[in-house]
């Protein structure tokens, strides 16, 4: 009987653009996702860090890939793990508990891909020859480093523009560092009174013109003291999640760890491998402004309205918060 075979042209290079597109969502995208979704940089370095792990680990199981089953069921099964994980983490994204649920899709997803990567190496050994796998490695090379750019390149492109020309129109403030405005106190949320605006839903900001501050030097604790009313007002009202990482704690009450060791061996690696630079008062800091956004509307029932914030240009000592 005659053999009948398929051209390597017609699944090697699909299979290994497929390989290469849950690495890099893996890898690279969630990364910038909870970036973007205000996670913070902690959480995100310690999280995302750990999704590697499978691609360690992966020749543990790499027997049972070889024995169970066969390698054409292996690749099938794991692309459909694939796309539940890669679901998955759409549908946990507006979840309250988000950060939880998409992390369990992504090990999902990394697990998945890894015995997929398994698998698909070793369909490519059996269904070609010798001479056809030394011919192909340039071919599979490429298409995955394709899955590389469409995953970290045009996805994230994609998901950008998404972003900035849909929902709600965006708004833009310039803020200014200007000596010669008067140092002025902080107004507080709670004393704006917000009037109904009718038309289309819209985002609107208080100051309406351009935000200046002052360039002067302001106490740290005042500061301090500010940032934190003003995390406070926005957890308790429902506008930002609570952060940890986000409290500015007095020096006082810092950790143990962070009082006799880490604080100490940081100072000693600023002083002696850092760059020279003229000693400042460590009880003043930079100055400080505060807007404050708000709806022209309320939403409709069961409507949420999510609102992203980001600076564009300008000058990079200038922070928004």
């Amino acid at each position: 009987m005659q053999k009948k075979t398929r051209s390597p042209w017609l699944w090697v290079p699909s299979i290994y653009f497929a390989e290469g597109i849950p690495y890099v969502v893996v890898m690279m995208v969630s990364v910038i996702m909870y970036k973007r979704l205000g996670v913070s940089n902690a959480d995100i370095a310690l999280y995302t860090s750990w999704l590697y792990l499978p691609w360690v680990i992966k020749p543990l199981w790499s027997p049972v890939v070889d024995l169970v089953k066969t390698k054409r069921f292996w690749i099938l099964t794991m692309q459909l793990f694939i796309g539940a994980g890669l679901a998955g983490i759409a549908l946990s994204i507006p979840l309250p508990t988000f950060f939880k649920f998409t992390l369990i899709f992504f090990w999902l997803l990394a697990f998945s891909s890894a015995t997929h990567d398994i698998a698909a190496d070793g369909f490519y050994m059996l269904g070609l020859t010798e001479y056809q796998q030394a011919w192909f490695v340039g071919v599979r090379s490429t298409f995955y480093r394709f899955a590389m750019i469409t995953g970290q390149g045009l996805l994230i492109i994609l998901a950008g523009y998404l972003e900035s020309n849909t929902g709600l129109e965006s708004v833009k403030l310039n803020v200014i560092a200007d000596p010669d405005v008067a140092v002025v106190q902080p107004f507080h949320p709670d004393s704006i009174r917000i009037q109904p605006q009718p038309g289309e839903l819209r985002i609107l900001h208080y100051p309406p013109e351009n935000l200046k501050i002052a360039a002067v030097p302001r106490n740290r604790q005042y500061v301090d003291s500010v940032l934190n009313l003003v995390r406070e007002w926005n957890v308790k009202n429902g506008f930002s999640r609570p952060d940890k990482y986000h409290t500015i704690k007095p020096k006082s009450e810092e950790s143990w760890w962070h009082n006799n060791v880490a604080g100490p061996i940081g100072e000693w690696i600023k002083q002696n491998f850092g760059e020279e630079k003229k000693l400042s008062d460590s009880r003043f800091t930079g100055n400080i402004g505060l807007i404050y956004f708000y709806l022209s509307d309320k939403p409709k029932k069961d409507e949420e309205v999510v609102i992203n914030f980001g600076r564009t240009s300008g000058d990079k000592s200038v922070f928004l918060l």
